[in-house]
């Protein structure tokens, strides 16, 4: 059953000019949360807003978040004084499969914080991971490192292009798993370029959310139908998702 916590943000720090990483104090939440899952956090608006967990320390029993100021909301939250105790409803949804020895993780966008989680949890458990990002340009980078492949789409900075071009770099292995989190464009391709080599994928869509459990069907996507004669079927992004397999969906 999904709970509501009351929950005091430890520290607030900003990434990019318009990008805010928090860490939250809740040992619930550290202790129970998987890579892909969400939360929903309260602010002065009416509805909830969903940030993928980003990464979680289950010893101090925080958790962090990244928030990307896109409206109202999201403003007040980045901006949330050290201190402030906040609402928060999770973890909510489910996670990637994590059952693989070898992995290529891709992000774009929001998509570095959920991505972030899965290449923490698997570096720990000693598995093979192959980071990509892709970024508009060198002001928009965050939670990155030197052994990442990265690409901007202007060139200022790594391999210029897409996330593509950085895959089409990777000596690829036997039964690796993609996973990948970001713009519906970026997944599209990301998605297409595994069929194309045969890898499995796993993708996270990043819908607008309300109540995050499943009742106001607000994020809805379309998933291919198993009955034959119906062309899909609407499932739930927050319950049923957020992570699908990339040929699941209709995107």
């Amino acid at each position: 059953m999904n709970k509501e916590y009351s929950c005091k943000v430890l520290k607030r720090e900003m990434l990019t000019q318009d990008t805010a990483y928090l860490t939250i104090d809740c040992p619930e939440i550290a202790q129970k949360a998987i890579p892909g899952q969400f939360v929903n956090v309260s602010c002065s608006r009416f509805l909830k807003r969903p940030f993928g967990i980003a990464s979680t320390d289950k010893e101090n029993g925080t958790f962090n978040i990244g928030i990307k100021i896109v409206g109202g909301g999201s403003g007040e939250l980045a901006s949330i004084p050290e201190g402030t105790v906040i609402n928060v409803l999770g973890p909510l949804g489910n996670g990637f499969d994590l059952s693989s020895d070898s992995y290529i993780l891709v992000s774009g966008g929001t998509g570095v914080f959920p991505i972030n989680f899965a290449y923490e949890t698997l570096r720990a458990s000693g598995k093979d991971v192959t980071m990509v990002q892709g970024f508009r340009d060198k002001s928009q980078i965050c939670l990155t490192s030197d052994d990442y492949i990265v690409t901007t789409d202007s060139g200022d900075y790594g391999i210029k292009g897409t996330c593509i071009a950085g895959l089409d770099t990777i000596d690829l292995k036997k039964d690796q798993i993609v996973c990948c989190v970001g713009p519906v464009p970026m997944m599209k391709a990301v998605g297409s370029w595994a069929e194309a080599k045969r890898l499995k994928c796993y993708i996270s869509m990043e819908q607008r959310m309300a109540c995050g459990i499943g009742i106001c069907l607000v994020c809805v996507c379309k998933k291919k139908a198993e009955q034959e004669g119906v062309p899909f079927e609407h499932v739930r992004c927050c319950k049923d998702g957020p992570v699908f397999e990339y040929g699941e969906v209709i995107l």
